[in-house]
């Protein structure tokens, strides 16, 4: 495992400038900027930064916080170092639960680096229900990008965890490790 960054500070301030001045050649929003460098600013991370462990985390809503906190340090004991992959929107502080407290546990985790990818329920045709499975998907793939012997799945699951519980058995499917535990 390479646990030195493959780009220094300033060989990321030189690409992501080039960006900017790419993006401002165009008629770009400023919002549409802002969202732009974040995602970059996430996937250079992941191409340019340590090979460390991806954990993607998926759960129910009403998930015990320190279960979820728990469970997550349990994680993080076993493989080191890791990218945290989460379903949260930290602007909007949505969705309450699982995902808000593995966001939050990250945030101040020490080797800790979190992805946040919300759930897109501001596009009309995904808003009756099919945001949340698409963003899961999205995960999913994000995760599977980075290879199959360093990342991980932890899900929190109850009855009425459809989405979580999905999740699981899909990462199940195409090879992931994945730690199931109760939700609550």
């Amino acid at each position: 495992m390479n646990d030195r960054p493959l780009l220094t500070k300033a060989q990321r301030g030189e690409v992501e400038g080039i960006l900017l001045d790419i993006l401002g050649r165009y008629p770009i929003s400023p919002d549409a900027v802002s969202h732009v460098m974040a995602n970059f600013d996430a996937e250079l991370e992941n191409w340019a930064g340590p090979d460390w462990f991806t954990l993607l985390y998926t759960g129910w809503r009403g998930a015990d916080r320190d279960r979820v906190r728990e469970d997550l340090l349990m994680v993080r004991n076993m493989v080191g170092p890791m990218r945290l992959i989460v379903g949260f929107d930290p602007k909007k502080r949505t969705p309450a639960g699982g995902d808000m407290h593995a966001y939050d546990w990250g945030m101040e985790a020490p080797g800790v680096i979190v992805e946040t990818r919300p759930a897109p329920w501001h596009l009309e045709v995904l808003r009756r229900g099919s945001a949340g499975p698409y963003r899961n998907g999205l995960m999913l793939g994000l995760a599977l990008a980075r290879g199959l012997d360093n990342v991980g799945v932890l899900a929190h699951l109850h009855p009425e965890s459809r989405g979580a519980a999905g999740t699981a058995a899909y990462a199940e499917d195409l090879g992931l490790k994945v730690w199931k535990r109760p939700a609550i």
